[in-house]
């Protein structure tokens, strides 16, 4: 498989329509990257039509991320609340398989949510169980599920690569894959380098961003050492940068990821300067891959 580089939708807007959904394709296909990563906030309200045209028209490829909320969260001890996170993430499944996209990640396992308490075993064993089913589904509809572990900030369960792992052995899927994001690695890992190496044999899919989220390249992340690691487990998936600023969201994004301060004000410049620094760590790493 050859790597894809790809430009998450948060980049240029937060309002997903018809509209800006052709413009953001538009911008991601001019600046050169392969995929761009549709967040589905709402699965009953994502226009999956005007989605598909959008990137049929700029033959641009799509990668499909989401986060359950409080609401319908898969860990909850109230049945309802539990079931309508199960519900929600099938219905993903099924807007991927519908948009031929290969996979749905993010947080699929708990919600975006400060919790107040780590979480019980039995529900680690509730969790585990609907992630076996839904894995089932997503086999019969020929796409695949990732787990991104998030810091303990944004959510529980599941703040590590190992974590992740744990509950896809749990599970015992067959379409489950880790996804990784660096930003949330930088706060959680002791070792990133060696969580990669661990657990290469189930990553799927990577977020790259800065440890500040900003411009990609312009923190203290280690950019390079991370590709080096990549390809020194032998990963060839997508990567993905998250690099977020208020200058293109809504005001409950802007609240949600914390973002108060304006990191760039133009969102096509901010993708240019990340897929720049991507190409260049990636083929930087792909010849240096026995430093590790």
């Amino acid at each position: 498989m050859t790597s894809k580089f790809g430009v998450h939708s948060l980049v240029f807007t937060s309002d997903w329509n018809a509209v800006t959904a052709a413009a953001a394709c538009q911008t991601a296909h001019e600046i050169g990257f392969d995929l761009i990563e549709v967040l589905i906030s709402d699965p009953t309200q994502l226009n999956v039509a005007a989605t598909a045209r959008a990137a049929r028209d700029t033959g641009i490829g799509l990668r499909l991320g989401m986060a359950l909320s409080p609401d319908s969260d898969i860990s909850s001890p109230d049945p309802e609340v539990a079931a309508r996170g199960e519900a929600t993430v099938a219905r993903c499944l099924e807007i991927a398989a519908d948009l031929q996209a290969p996979a749905v990640s993010g947080i699929t396992y708990a919600a975006f949510n400060s919790y107040v308490a780590p979480p019980t075993e039995a529900q680690r064993d509730q969790v585990a169980q609907a992630l076996t089913r839904l894995d089932a589904r997503a086999g019969e509809l020929g796409v695949r599920l990732g787990i991104e572990p998030v810091n303990r900030y944004e959510s529980y369960m599941v703040n590590t690569l190992d974590q992740g792992a744990d509950l896809i052995r749990r599970a015992g899927g067959r379409n489950l894959f880790l996804h990784l994001d660096t930003f949330h690695m930088n706060i959680e890992e002791s070792d990133i380098a060696a969580a990669i190496q661990r657990n290469a044999a189930l990553l799927g899919y990577v977020h790259l961003a800065d440890n500040h989220r900003g411009l990609l390249g312009t923190g203290t992340f280690d950019l390079k050492g991370c590709f080096r690691a990549l390809c020194a487990a032998g990963y060839d998936g997508d990567y993905t940068v998250e690099s977020f600023s208020p200058a293109p969201l809504a005001a409950d994004l802007v609240g949600g990821l914390r973002l108060w301060r304006r990191a760039w004000e133009r969102p096509a410049e901010a993708a240019r300067i990340a897929l720049a620094a991507m190409r260049q760590g990636l083929v930087e790493a792909r010849g240096a891959t026995d430093i590790w």
